[in-house]
């Protein structure tokens, strides 16, 4: 069901659940009154009658008569008794019935001074009627047919406005319900027509205010981000084919170039030895990008491993491909926990090394590596510093982007994928890495990781 229908019919069903309530307590109040007000006419008959007929049973029923007739409230039914103390009736013009259900209230009526009572759909009270000292048991006894016929008027008209009402709460609920649910229309025809190619199209955010104007707000938020994920992977596939296609192309040429025109051995073991170093580098960016890959994979295995076991052998790795170059390694605030992390120790070496193996290939000076457990908090925070040719302030924020390079490294082997690939280990493990860099001066990589919990 759609939520529009769900919407008026349960607007519907609330409004209605009122309307009848209330129209209950209307007829019942009613009915409470009319039968209030009827009873409150019957006890003034009974003592009208009273006055006028005890000590007169003689001309009893010609005087009750001459009453009925100068009486404008006459009643439908109207009938009257009265009896003396010994329950003996000095007057009655009613039926047997009417005589039983009395004299069964006569004990009733001499402890309270008015009773009333149903007898069908007649309604009837007793009044104690004293004259002198003598006590006189008074009956008034008919049919409200007035009282009835305006509840029964007031029944249809509470049915009529009702049935009226429900059709009107209907079409409102119904209205309110498409106005309110028009801008989820609206963003629901707005979200058809986004495809790979219209990401730049943005949801109407209303009035940037209500729980609708948020959820566009959002959302909006996440097609930016759609935005800029497919753009960056353009780039980087136009980056990648751009960086697969050249050692190719090289190994293409060179092979070529030595078909046609080599011609002894000496020259056909160059042109060999040209093409396998493009084959090498174009396997070695191959790896990089596997790795990128997994590195943005989320099935990796968890456990409690050391940093500083880490970062050793992130430093041997680095010091057999540079053979001499000076890695210092040193602890600020020593740790009594042994610097243990929640990680994977192949990956978090691999991030290390790829910051190491950028510090030793744009530096030939030393390379100082600092961990350190934070005071104020449950992390640890490694620094690695460098002194090479730095990083440019145009550069600066795109260091994490695969495969793009700084301008000042021109010259230097290298895909532009090692930072990109740190980045996503270190967010894997819930951690921080910022870059700082001048020109000319060098770099430092901070990097924070939260410690392992304490049991």
């Amino acid at each position: 069901m759609l939520i529009r229908n769900k919407l008026t019919l349960l607007f519907t069903i609330l409004v209605l659940a009122i309307q009848f309530t209330f129209s209950a307590f209307v007829y019942s109040f009613y009915s409470v009154y009319r039968r209030q007000e009827f009873y409150g006419q019957l006890r003034a008959k009974a003592q009208v009658f009273g006055r006028v007929l005890i000590g007169r049973q003689d001309v009893a029923h010609l005087l009750s008569a001459r009453v009925r007739a100068s009486d404008l409230l006459t009643l439908t039914d109207e009938q009257i008794s009265i009896y003396d103390r010994q329950f003996r009736p000095l007057f009655d013009n009613q039926n047997a019935s009417y005589e039983h259900k009395e004299r069964s209230l006569l004990p009733t009526l001499t402890k309270q001074p008015v009773v009333a009572f149903t007898i069908d759909k007649a309604e009837g009270v007793g009044v104690v009627f004293r004259q002198g000292t003598q006590p006189y048991y008074v009956f008034v006894t008919g049919y409200d047919g007035l009282g009835r016929s305006k509840r029964e008027n007031l029944l249809l008209i509470i049915l009529i406005g009702n049935l009226g009402g429900f059709a009107l709460i209907l079409l409102a609920g119904w209205y309110v319900s498409g106005r309110f649910l028009q801008p989820l229309a609206d963003m629901a025809q707005t979200v058809r027509e986004v495809s790979a190619n219209h990401l730049h199209t943005r949801v109407n955010e209303g009035n940037r205010r209500d729980e609708i104007a948020q959820l566009a707000i959002t959302f909006n938020g996440l097609l930016g981000e759609l935005e800029r994920a497919f753009e960056s992977q353009r780039q980087f596939v136009a980056h990648a084919s751009h960086e697969l296609r050249t050692p190719l192309t090289n190994v293409l040429g060179t092979l070529d170039i030595s078909l046609t025109y080599d011609t002894d051995p000496a020259q056909w073991r160059q042109s060999m030895r040209s093409a396998i170093d493009e084959i090498r580098k174009l396997i070695q960016l191959t790896n990089s990008l596997l790795n990128l890959a997994k590195a943005s994979g989320s099935s990796t295995t968890m456990a409690p491993i050391r940093l500083d076991e880490c970062l050793l052998d992130a430093i041997a790795q680095v010091q057999q491909k540079y053979a001499g170059r000076q890695i210092n390694l040193s602890f600020g605030t020593l740790s009594d926990d042994y610097y243990i992390v929640t990680g994977n120790q192949l990956l978090l070496t691999t991030a290390f090394a790829n910051i190491l193996d950028n510090a030793c290939k744009y530096s030939e000076a030393s390379v100082r590596v600092v961990l350190e457990k934070l005071t104020d908090a449950d992390r640890y925070t490694i620094q690695v510093t460098d002194q090479g040719r730095g990083i440019t302030s145009d550069d600066l924020p795109h260091v994490f982007s695969p495969l793009v390079r700084g301008h000042n490294v021109a010259g230097v082997q290298g895909f532009g994928v090692g930072l990109a690939i740190t980045k996503q280990l270190i967010t894997l493990h819930h951690g921080s890495i910022q870059i700082e860099s001048s020109p000319d001066v060098g770099t430092t990589v901070h990097i924070e990781l939260p410690a392992l919990p304490a049991a």
